[in-house]
């Protein structure tokens, strides 16, 4: 089994809480990169919670860790409706800001990103109210990657502000962000779909929010170099995702099925309802696709 290296401490590194920290976790749920699909992990969490089906750690990326971020503070379902809300008032703009000269401004200055990260950092701050992400009430584990090292890091305390604007920082679209001596950018880049790192943390289950798996973008012939961008980015991204994490003897993984919505804009927050609701669906499929594997054999029609 390959060995992951230790998740890195943040500079201000803030003590442990040894009770909730030390104990092997039963449910981790893993949230992928994905931009505004994003939406659909709501949904998700929405069955799993409808279940009775509660993390004890939490495992993001890009997106992802942005969502995990706000459930780790209060991982309730009252949370989850709270994240959904949210995520029905987000706009492009939002995240997105400036228009296409904006954009064309930069393209011209020979800046490293298109769009300012203003927003997301408003985003963040506003909703994500500890002031290190080590004081979440469950662990929060979040993936940048070091764009000098080229590799994978893991943080579980530090500014959220910092560490999840540099998780969810998509390379060319926003600035890098300063993060313990180096420059980082998305987490999607290097570890797009964190399952082996929520297997290493020692949860018995692993629930996988993967929502790009079956993502497709503009690829034809009226394609934009942003669309070129962020197609590439996404087969990249694909092929980084089909590498199958290894379990140990009593550890399962749990997978959301694709969600199969076509293509899509990451950058596209008008189809949230769509997404939430496809997210409940593949939510609910995938727990009852969990619990006919865990009935005895010969059980079924009984369950049924």
């Amino acid at each position: 089994m390959t060995v992951l290296p230790l998740w890195r401490r943040s500079r201000r590194d803030a003590p442990d809480k040894a009770s909730r920290r030390d104990e092997l976790p039963r449910e981790a749920v893993v949230f992928s990169g994905g931009g505004s699909l994003g939406a659909a992990q709501v949904g998700a969490l929405q069955a799993l919670y409808e279940a009775g089906i509660t993390p004890d750690v939490v495992v993001g990326c890009s997106v992802g860790a942005l969502n995990a971020a706000y459930l780790a503070v209060d991982p309730t379902a009252a949370r989850v409706r709270e994240l959904e809300e949210l995520w029905r008032r987000m706009d492009q703009a939002d995240v997105f800001p400036g228009g296409r000269f904006s954009v064309a401004r930069r393209l011209a200055g020979r800046d490293d990103h298109l769009y300012s990260n203003r927003g997301l950092r408003a985003v963040v701050t506003e909703n994500v109210t500890v002031a290190d992400l080590a004081d979440t009430r469950i662990p929060c584990h979040v993936v940048t990657t070091d764009l000098i090292a080229g590799e994978p890091v893991w943080w579980t305390n530090g500014r959220p502000e910092d560490v999840l604007l540099a998780s969810a920082c998509l390379p060319g679209l926003f600035e890098p962000v300063p993060l313990g001596g180096s420059l980082h950018v998305d987490g999607g880049v290097s570890c797009p779909v964190p399952t082996q790192h929520a297997i290493d943390l020692g949860a018995t289950r692993v629930w996988v929010l993967d929502v790009a798996s079956e993502f497709h973008g503009w690829a034809d012939e009226r394609m934009t170099a942003m669309d070129v961008l962020l197609e590439s980015f996404a087969i990249a991204r694909s092929h980084l995702g089909r590498r199958s994490p290894i379990a140990g003897a009593h550890q399962q993984v749990v997978n959301l099925p694709p969600l199969r919505i076509g293509r899509h804009d990451l950058r596209d927050f008008t189809k949230t309802a769509r997404l939430l609701a496809a997210g409940r669906e593949a939510g609910r499929a995938m727990i009852a696709a969990e619990r006919s594997r865990a009935l005895p054999t010969g059980s079924a029609a009984t369950a049924s």
